[in-house]
């Protein structure tokens, strides 16, 4: 799983470095970097994905698209737009990091560095391959310099290997309703056998959350597909929607209209109510693709939510918690299946994490600098009670048994209150 981001000089990301947990929550106002950082995590991440691309044309990296819309404005020119990541399983451990520099403002020319340290669980010796560029057209290379190199023994090479197939399966999402009702009158099989050869063979157990999309244009010919061939995915997603509203019964494709009916039992006996998506209430739909994803039996490593809280009616947000939680749930080898990183701006979802502190990072970005500070909400409120603006009798410490790491729990009203107020935030 992912333990730790580190993102320099991308947008109003100046220096940012967050734990990452099982689910990790950044919460601040609008404007404050949260989709920023978000945004750093999936522009790396695209940037190392194109390695495995069978399309060379795409596998190619130029300033222009890749650097210059995107490095932080007050930034030298020499200095670096970088990203590294920490990852581990019960094999090892990864420490990697991409570098990318300007060569030459007036060409598409710039520089890349690629570094990984490995270090195998039963060795405490870390193992280090570099891969550098500095030339026009530049095509990411470590992975290839990691398979050749005979420094590294097979376990060492199998680590790398597990760690990147985890990279490449990062998501980003910010779902917007007009966006998860639209019709396509494409079938989903047809796309895919259209687009399949665009998707590395590893990745093609997911086909769910790459077609899903950004902003959820997918949704619906997607829920028909999986109700066509994912029965488990489906039964899962049935059941988790009628803990939120228990007259949903289900949808059903109808051919004539080109679209899936949603269907619901309003009370009139023997009669089923159906609508097309667009009149389906905006929060039912959102929560309607977050099920679906909590349901996946194989989900992405690493799923970013943007404002998930939008459209959702504040007393639903708890169950929807809940899922992400379960989703979160250790596999055998005591590793999360998948991770979530949330953004928000709401204390219905602050709430949420009152037992989880060290989980939750507050942004806001600095007027002066054009920076975004992003603090620790644990370390926060340690600061807080220390000069009194929490009493120390309002709060509960606990000390977690495998890191020693002092956690500071408050209520869930009180919590809310310090967004409210602006103490926190």
């Amino acid at each position: 799983m992912f333990k730790q981001v580190t993102l320099e000089n991308f947008r109003t990301h100046k220096s940012t470095t967050i734990e990452l947990y099982p689910v990790t929550l950044l919460i601040g106002n609008n404007n404050s970097g949260k989709t920023n950082l978000l945004a750093g995590i999936q522009h790396f991440c695209n940037l190392v994905r194109r390695e495995n691309s069978d399309n060379k044309k795409s596998q190619t990296i130029n300033a222009t698209r890749d650097l210059y819309p995107h490095k932080y404005r007050l930034a030298k020119d020499e200095q670096p737009m970088s990203f590294s990541i920490l990852w581990n399983n019960i094999i090892g451990g990864i420490n990697y990091k991409i570098e990318t520099y300007e060569i030459d403002p007036f060409s598409d020319a710039f520089g890349c560095k690629e570094t990984i340290i490995i270090t195998l669980a039963n060795n405490e010796t870390p193992k280090e391959v570099n891969s550098v560029y500095d030339q026009s057209g530049f095509i990411l290379e470590l992975r290839k310099k990691i398979q050749l190199d005979q420094d590294l023994n097979r376990i060492e090479k199998r680590l790398c290997e597990l760690f990147f197939l985890d990279f490449d399966n990062i998501f980003s999402y910010h779902f917007q309703p007009t966006f998860l009702k639209q019709k396509d009158h494409q079938d989903i099989d047809q796309k895919q056998d259209f687009e399949i050869s665009a998707i590395p063979v590893y990745l093609r157990d997911s086909v769910i959350p790459i077609y899903l999309r950004e902003t959820g244009s997918n949704f619906q010919s997607l829920l028909h597909h999986v109700k066509e061939n994912e029965q488990r995915i489906f039964s899962s997603f049935i059941a988790k929607m009628r803990t939120v509203d228990t007259s949903f019964i289900g949808v059903r494709y109808d051919p004539n209209r080109s679209s899936l009916i949603w269907e619901f039992d309003l009370g009139r006996k023997g009669s089923v109510e159906e609508f097309m998506p667009d009149v389906v209430s905006d929060g039912f739909m959102k929560i309607a693709v977050i099920s679906l994803l909590t349901s996946l039996k194989k989900p992405p490593a690493l799923i970013m939510l943007e404002e998930i809280e939008n459209g959702i009616n504040p007393g639903n947000i708890q169950q929807l918690m809940n899922w992400i939680w379960q989703a979160t749930s250790p596999s055998q080898d005591g590793f999360a299946k998948t991770q979530f990183i949330l953004t928000s701006h709401s204390p219905s979802v602050l709430r949420e994490f009152n037992q989880h502190p060290d989980h939750v990072y507050t942004v806001r970005l600095d007027k002066r600098s054009r920076q975004s500070d992003v603090r620790n909400l644990n370390t926060a409120l340690d600061t807080l009670v220390g000069i009194g603006a929490i009493k120390d009798d309002e709060v509960e410490y606990e000390t977690e048994e495998n890191t020693g790491k002092q956690l500071i729990k408050i209520p869930k009203y009180q919590l809310a209150e310090l967004w409210y107020t602006g103490t926190i935030g």
